[in-house]
């Protein structure tokens, strides 16, 4: 193997994690990384940048693009109109009964029923990140969790379970089909038996870390500015049952009609606009709502498209071609074989549907000529991109943890556990079955 070229993605990885960490916009640290790796393995600055990074991000957008951007604008429309607020209130009230007050089991689960609802509604992961987070930091103070386990609760939700199992419109699922030719229930038994691994997994260890906490005496604490929560507008946010009608639309367009996911979130969006229109005063508002959403959904598509560039060069090069040649020589079940090349492209993208984007395009011809179901790489795809994502750089953690306004010292073992142990051990279980049961395929 090309020692230089090896010593070269090494490097870049490293420099792309450490810029990433300290601020540097992806979209600027991907490209740097990607030319390091371009020259170290003998592909030239110019052909590696333009050829194969700019390529592999485009191919990535071209993929993706109508998800990040519908998505994004369908959860502007629910955290504008309230209806966001509205489902996740009314699974509080579902929850806790007659209580006045939510206790630590209840606040959890509070959390993961509303995330899991509006992500297989078709929101954004990432949008739901900002539309959940303040009715996280509201029920957690409420049964006195602390701040900094905030991002742990939430991306133990909408980050896990949410994205990778059947049905789900999120990338992780969604993107499968378009490089397999496979549907979005594909190896659906296996699959919702995963996400349910994951879920208790998480549901159970940050219910166990949060009363240990608690009995030790550390609590939530206001932040520094924090204001409070202003419910005097929550009479006249949309009914929850009415708030969950364009959700349901979009899953089951999606999933019941195969309808492309495009569409299927776009006739999401109309329906909100038709059942939300009350809740916004001009036409002029929902226009501006509309444009700072597109804006900002560009740019996190092109984030994650940065990172996929930035797999497309390592992909490129001599050095990855002989380690995706060695992939068919080694000696062991072909799901598992398939499971570790994914989440080894996922921890080098930073990113699940980069990830996908790099690896399936580049790995599925050496993986059905081994045998491997299209139906189960799916589902190992889509679990195996929850995995090694979600690292202390990851630019969703660092982003949810400046919302919840917590130290990342603090934080992340809570995000680790649950968004890269959790997501690992469920992604066992899922290639397991698919071993023991290749019929669930």
């Amino acid at each position: 193997m090309n020692v230089l070229g090896l010593i070269g993605i090494i490097s870049a990885l490293v420099l792309l994690i450490v810029l990433t960490y300290k601020g540097v916009h992806v979209i600027i640290s991907g490209a740097l990384a990607a030319i390091i790796v371009a020259v170290s393995n003998q592909l030239g600055a110019a052909a590696g940048y333009s050829t194969f990074y700019l390529a592999g991000m485009g191919g990535f957008v071209t993929n993706n693009f109508a998800i990040y951007i519908w998505g994004g604008l369908l959860g502007a429309l629910y955290n504008a109109s309230g209806a966001a607020r509205s489902i996740a209130q009314a699974t509080s009230r579902l929850f806790r009964g007659k209580k006045e007050q939510a206790t630590v089991l209840t606040t959890i689960l509070i959390i993961f029923v509303a995330g899991t609802l509006m992500s297989y509604g078709g929101i954004s992961g990432i949008v739901l990140m900002f539309v959940l987070m303040p009715l996280t930091l509201e029920l957690m103070k409420e049964s006195q969790i602390p701040r900094y386990m905030a991002p742990g609760i939430l991306l133990g939700c909408i980050a896990t379970a949410a994205l990778s199992m059947p049905g789900s419109p999120q990338i992780q699922n969604s993107a499968p089909m378009g490089y397999l030719g496979t549907v979005s229930m594909a190896a659906a038994i296996p699959g919702f038996i995963g996400g349910f691994v994951v879920l208790v997994l998480n549901i159970t260890y940050l219910n166990f870390s949060a009363r240990r906490e608690i009995a030790k005496g550390r609590v939530y604490v206001n932040a520094p500015g924090d204001k409070q929560t202003d419910t005097a507008a929550d009479a006249a946010i949309p009914h929850p049952v009415i708030s969950l009608l364009p959700l349901i639309f979009t899953f089951v367009l999606f999933n019941a009609f195969k309808v492309y996911i495009g569409f299927s979130i776009i006739a999401g969006i109309l329906l909100a606009f038709i059942l939300f229109r009350g809740q916004f005063s001009s036409v002029k508002q929902v226009l501006s709502l509309l444009g700072d959403s597109a804006a900002s959904s560009g740019i996190l598509c092109l984030s994650s498209a940065a990172l996929a560039g930035f797999g497309s060069v390592v992909q490129a090069t001599e050095t990855f071609a002989q380690f995706s040649g060695s992939i068919s020589s080694i000696q062991g079940p072909p799901l598992f074989i398939a499971m570790f090349a994914i989440m080894l492209v996922t921890a080098i993208c930073g990113s699940g549907p980069a990830a996908i984007g790099a690896a399936l395009p580049m790995f599925k011809d050496t993986f059905a000529a081994m045998g491997v179901n299209s139906a189960a790489l799916h589902r190992i795809a889509a679990f195996s991109a929850t995995t090694l994502d979600t690292l202390p750089t990851n630019a969703g953690y660092i982003a949810a943890t400046g919302i919840a306004k917590a130290e990342a010292k603090d934080s992340y073992k809570y995000v680790g556990v649950c968004t890269v142990l959790n997501t690992t051990i469920a992604t066992f279980v899922v290639t397991l079955l698919l071993t023991l049961f290749p019929m669930l395929a």
